[in-house]
């Protein structure tokens, strides 16, 4: 049986999938791996894809001490499940968005979302709360303080102002919240939500997700092969008809932009994830335990 060129798959993933070709495969991959996870809790944490000191595209980040671009990756308990691509000194907020959609598309039923403080906004309570009902667990610096138009009082007050459009301070707080989002006063929700958590003693416990996230991102990074050679190895475990892909598996992604091509730097790092992703829900559906480890490829 003849065998694919790595050419062949390589200009296929990167001239006809593209990276929007590769969203729609983690999308349908991550669904999988949501139906299989024995959790309901999402986080979601930014890791760097660290560049090469001379790279002239890629943005000094003076937090982690390194050019660098961002990978937002959100993970169903340990298992990653979507990425978004951005600059080194591009905001963690803004990319939020972009997960709560990916999560409506894949149909997750999650409880909690847990983010870490660069994620604070009132908007980003609010959506999460409505667009995912799950609770919205964002860290809170250390100086937070009850933001007044988050009060109950508040909440009644603009209840009554839009009483022509049905609104009541008879309803109960959750119709009140979905009441006022849906009239153009999310952020107001927001100010609510995240006084809640604010009020709650037990927050800082629920919040303590770096740890957990930043070791999962070091252990996608640890692994190291090429680009080239994963979508290589790929073709090959198709036509042969084997899950295995190969014993060079072993060392699988390539988790940083050193010596890639700039308008090439999304796609690998996406692509990068995907195959981890593989290797996990291979790992799911045959109960291997832990899923996040690889002997088997060896």
């Amino acid at each position: 049986m003849q065998i694919t060129i790595g050419s062949t798959p390589y200009h296929f993933v990167k001239y006809r999938l593209g990276v929007d070709g590769v969203d729609k495969i983690m999308e349908m991959v991550g669904e999988k791996i949501i139906k299989l996870a024995d959790s309901k809790d999402a986080k979601l944490d930014s890791t760097p894809l660290e560049a090469s000191r001379y790279d002239q595209h890629s943005d000094f980040n003076p937090h982690y001490g390194c050019k660098m671009d961002k990978a937002h990756i959100t993970m169903i308990g340990t298992y990653p499940v979507f990425m978004t691509y951005t600059n080194g000194l591009a905001g963690d907020s803004i990319s939020l968005t972009s997960h709560i959609a990916a999560f409506l598309r894949m149909k997750a039923d999650i409880d909690e979302y847990r983010l870490d403080g660069s994620y604070d906004s009132f908007l980003n309570h609010a959506d999460i709360w409505y667009k995912l009902k799950a609770e919205p667990l964002i860290s809170l610096p250390v100086d937070a303080v009850i933001n007044k138009e988050g009060e109950l009082g508040r909440i009644n007050h603009w209840m009554n102002r839009l009483w022509k459009l049905g609104g009541s301070k008879c309803m109960k707080i959750g119709e009140k919240l979905k009441f006022l989002y849906e009239n153009g006063r999310q952020e107001q929700v927001g100010r609510y939500l995240r006084n809640q958590n604010l009020e709650d003693k037990t927050f800082p416990d629920l919040c303590k997700l770096r740890s957990e996230c930043e070791r999962i991102h070091w252990h996608i990074k640890k692994l190291h092969t090429s680009c080239t050679e994963i979508i290589y190895q790929i073709s090959v475990a198709i036509e042969r008809g084997t899950f295995i892909l190969s014993r060079t598996l072993k060392n699988t992604v390539k988790f940083d932009v050193r010596r890639v091509r700039n308008e090439s730097r999304e796609l690998y790092s996406k692509i990068n994830l995907v195959i981890y992703q593989l290797l996990l829900l291979t790992n799911l559906q045959n109960h291997i335990k832990p899923a996040n480890s690889f002997e088997n490829y060896i």
